[in-house]
């Protein structure tokens, strides 16, 4: 499970996340910390704003702060996630906080380079004794073997701003009833631009994004918590109980109880 909305809801500068996906995909999204992807195995396909890459094992790919981002798994794929806050390297980002890198994908030749034990130990860290200084050690010794193969450019080159409104805006409010017509007139846009944006940028039909959302809540929810499912449904955004089963079991091939009872 992706902890997109940890990232989005923290704001906590010392926020740091490590997790092996497996078969891994979300839509178009953002969020104010750094995130690095290592595959482990199998392929990966990411887009990080305007540039796409099919990622094999050994590669990595580099998010900075507010790129927009996505990742599609038609096969299979098991991955290293780590998610951070700028905040914890501070000394590397405070003066490329404007920026962004204008190839945020590494090969395995690069990675290979003494790169990526360091990864695996980055992840065990966390997953063991958790100690923030060994953390912050290691992200800045990664960093700093990368930053000799990263080319900045000024981000704002490189992705569209009202993309980036219109993603922040669900994350905000996608538990709500929200529909392209309510979202056009508080973002002062109209409708068909926005459905455009969706059809053309995002690659999804907005209802589906807007799902996709909600289930990644679902799973977080349903992994983390005793709430009744009924309760997790309402929360999540959907009206009915019956409907949160279907597109949760679309989107998971589990229904809601089998995904708990799985964990």
């Amino acid at each position: 499970m992706y902890p997109f909305f940890e990232a989005n809801k923290s704001g906590d500068q010392n926020f740091f996340s490590s997790k092996i996906l497996e078969n891994f995909s979300f839509p178009p999204h953002l969020h104010p910390y750094v995130e690095i992807a290592y595959v482990i195995e199998g392929s990966i396909e990411v887009t990080i704003n305007d540039t796409q890459r099919c990622l094999k094992a050994g590669e990595v790919s580099i998010c900075f702060p507010n790129d927009i981002h996505t990742f599609n798994s038609d096969g299979f794929s098991n991955i290293i996630l780590f998610i951070f806050s700028p905040d914890l390297t501070r000394s590397f980002f405070g003066i490329r906080m404007d920026k962004t890198l204008e190839n945020p994908f590494m090969s395995k030749n690069i990675v290979d380079d003494g790169i990526s034990p360091l990864l695996y130990m980055l992840h065990d860290e966390y997953k063991s004794v958790n100690n923030k200084y060994v953390i912050k050690g290691l992200l800045y010794t990664i960093l700093g073997k990368l930053d000799s193969h990263f080319t900045f450019k000024k981000s704002s080159t490189f992705y569209n701003s009202t993309m980036q409104n219109l993603l922040k805006y669900i994350e905000i409010h996608y538990h709500e009833k929200i529909s392209l017509d309510s979202i056009a007139k508080d973002l002062g846009f109209s409708k068909f631009y926005l459905s455009r944006i969706f059809s053309n940028k995002i690659g999804y039909q907005f209802n589906d994004y807007i799902n996709r959302l909600r289930i990644n809540k679902a799973q977080k929810l349903l992994s983390e918590t005793d709430l009744p499912v009924t309760v997790i449904a309402l929360e999540c955004g959907f009206e009915s109980q019956r409907n949160f089963n279907r597109i949760f079991k679309e989107l998971t091939a589990l229904t809601p109880t089998k995904f708990r009872t799985g964990i």
